[in-house]
């Protein structure tokens, strides 16, 4: 069998460097569940 390639440094390096769009989509929702009120 052969095993799955990972690349290097997936769970060592930063989201914000591995992938700015999911690093910003998840900055902004975090930010918006701190700042805004759930009605």
């Amino acid at each position: 069998m052969n095993a799955p390639h990972r690349a290097t440094g997936f769970f060592t390096e930063p989201l914000a460097d591995r992938d700015a769009d999911v690093f910003a989509a998840i900055t902004g929702e975090l930010g918006r569940q701190r700042d805004e009120i759930e009605l």
